[in-house]
């Protein structure tokens, strides 16, 4: 380990099994790299993981970016995956590819994941109105008829909710209801309101995936936190992930930072189905690679669940130019080459980002996660991969 970066790993790592604190878990990974490298000799790193170490560091000097977390899948299995910078405000504890990081909207694909699991067990039904599965009503109602929205709308941002993203509050102990969120106590953001005709348009809405983190805890008698630990993460052993965002859980986490590089505080969410997510780029490759067509390992999901989640949902008016193509929990994308490719991003004000992408089909993808506001830069080591994936020319695809 030297220049703050950790060793990478090939073909994933042995994670601890716990969550520890933060200077504990990065030795814990240092650890796992040097042992695996003594045990074996590492196969060679794959072709795109050189454009990984070269545009990394230089992303990160020219935008502050104090940490960042990088995971290459191919062939369905996790190749590469590497640690940058730090991930304390004191810049003494380096990155490695178990550091847990705050992954903000990411939360969304795993909220599809989990109501998915539910319905295959019978204890939700996509298409059942949602105010069946909630009383009262939490939503101010207006003229637009809320009767008609359903779980699968919510999923999709065609609901015609609103409230895209949540202030968070720096005391755990301010968090309010889930009731009290969607009526307004937001931190500032408002009360989750109707402003469109159900199935009429996209309107990204973590407000939405709010309602439906209600409607399932109140259908299943269960938080919603628990259902996520027990369908997805625990199935895929997801050791480092949850969505409770507890100070315990925070406790051994990356520290955020602002647009200067300088420390920020750490902000909590009550909304988990569309906020809370933290996890590690080991575990969340896991979840990737369970995601595509014909990889190795566990698959909670069937084949024709996943296809709904990646088919571009319709709409009952035509679609505008510049909304985004979205599924149930994931943004749908066409590569130059025509191939399809899955993904999602995510940040908060407490200085994270996120984003991941992949082509479930030919079992490739890309994630990073980052604990600086600024780490939106490293949007563009995501763009070349695409473009790599797609063989097209990274210069015009890409342009800084």
């Amino acid at each position: 380990m030297r220049n703050g970066h950790s060793g990478y790993i090939l073909n994933g790592a042995a994670s601890a099994a716990s969550i520890k604190p933060l200077a504990v878990l990065a030795l814990m990974g240092a650890i796992t790299v040097g042992a695996q490298a003594s045990a074996a000799t590492p196969a060679p790193a794959p072709p795109f993981a050189k454009v990984i170490e070269r545009e990394v560091p230089a992303i990160m000097k020219e935008a502050k970016v104090q940490g960042a977390a990088v995971g290459l899948i191919v062939d369905g299995k996790l190749v590469y995956a590497r640690g940058f910078g730090y991930a304390d405000h004191a810049g003494k504890v380096p990155v490695t590819p178990d550091t847990v990081f705050v992954a903000a909207s990411l939360s969304k694909p795993i909220a599809s994941w989990v109501t998915m699991r539910l319905a295959e067990q019978g204890r939700i039904q996509l298409d059942q109105p949602v105010a069946d599965m909630v009383s009262p009503w939490p939503l101010a109602q207006n003229q637009f008829d809320y009767r008609q929205i359903t779980i699968r709308r919510l999923l999709s941002h065609t609901a015609g909710t609103t409230l895209g993203g949540y202030q968070g509050w720096l005391d755990f102990k301010e968090l309010p209801t889930l009731e009290e969120s969607l009526a307004g106590k937001t931190n500032g953001r408002g009360a989750v309101e109707l402003f469109a005709p159900v199935g009429a348009k996209f309107q990204y809405s973590g407000g939405g995936y709010t309602l439906m983190q209600l409607a399932i805890e109140q259908t299943t008698k269960r938080k919603y936190s628990d259902l996520a630990r027990e369908l997805v993460f625990k199935p895929l052993g997801m050791k480092h992930t949850s969505v409770a965002m507890t100070p315990k859980v925070l406790a051994g986490a990356a520290q955020g930072h602002g647009d200067d590089g300088g420390p920020v505080p750490m902000r909590y969410y009550v909304e988990q189905a569309p906020s809370t997510l933290t996890t590690t780029v080991n575990d969340f490759a896991r979840w990737m690679i369970a995601g595509m067509a014909g990889s190795p390992g566990a698959h909670p999901l069937t084949q024709a669940q996943l296809t709904l989640m990646y088919t571009p949902t319709e709409l009952s008016t035509p679609r505008a130019p510049e909304n985004a193509v979205y599924g149930m929990g994931h943004f749908i994308e066409r590569l130059a080459d025509g191939s399809t490719a899955v993904g999602h991003d995510g940040r908060n004000q407490a200085g994270f980002r996120a984003k991941f992408l992949m082509r479930p089909q030919s079992g490739d993808g890309i994630v990073f996660f980052s604990n600086s506001r600024t780490g939106l830069a490293l949007d563009r080591i995501v763009c070349l991969w695409g473009a790599d994936a797609a063989k097209a020319d990274p210069a015009a695809t890409c342009k800084k």
